[in-house]
């Protein structure tokens, strides 16, 4: 089964990471509204594209760059 793997970027350094099933995203899916994921694909985290790509076997990569309190941080998420 794939996995989404998600690791964070402090000014560069990595961080910490972590993986999940991609059926948490599939629920996920079912049970946010509409709104929340716009919202989500809005800032570069597309729920519906990544289970598009893991249904299609295809490699899937975004990163979204936030600056939090001065500091630079990137949170990357793709399929493992």
């Amino acid at each position: 089964m794939a996995k989404v793997k998600v690791e964070k970027f402090v000014d560069g350094k990595h961080e910490t990471s972590f993986s999940v099933p991609t059926s948490v995203l599939r629920v996920a899916n079912t049970l946010l509204p509409e709104s929340a994921l716009g919202s989500l694909a809005g800032i570069g985290l597309d729920v519906r594209e990544i289970l598009a790509a893991t249904d299609k076997g295809m490699a899937y990569e975004t990163s979204i760059d936030v600056r939090e309190h001065g500091i630079s941080k990137t949170v990357v998420v793709s399929l493992a």
